[in-house]
């Protein structure tokens, strides 16, 4: 919430988590994801190339962007790693709080937008 530019709602997550009862570290990755109808086949079509022909995606391209995959990553996190004491609405009050009641902006995030 407090830092827009580095993280938000709109974006990825990632997380690595130390199981110490299985002392094992797992992930969960939080990446956006392309839509259901967005194959290499469509892509290919859509840029003009040819099978097997190399090309790039422009970045002003709709493929370019991806369903951001945040929120889903913070509710697989609860799910999979929380005491399940907790339900998101507690995870997340404090940042909805700070979005209702406002907050100091940091220099560096004022300068970031």
């Amino acid at each position: 919430m407090t830092e827009p530019c580095s993280t938000g709602i709109g974006g990825d997550m990632f997380i690595l988590f130390w199981d110490a009862s299985a002392r094992t570290v797992k992930a969960i990755n939080g990446s956006g994801r392309a839509g259901a109808k967005c194959t290499l086949d469509a892509i290919r079509r859509d840029l003009g190339l040819a099978d097997g022909a190399p090309g790039d995606i422009p970045l002003k391209s709709v493929h370019a962007v991806t369903v951001p995959g945040a929120a889903a990553g913070w509710v697989d996190t609860v799910e999979r790693f929380g005491s399940g004491r907790v339900d998101m609405a507690t995870v997340l009050a404090p940042a909805i709080h700070l979005g209702e009641k406002g907050f100091p902006v940091s220099q560096v995030a004022a300068q970031s937008v």
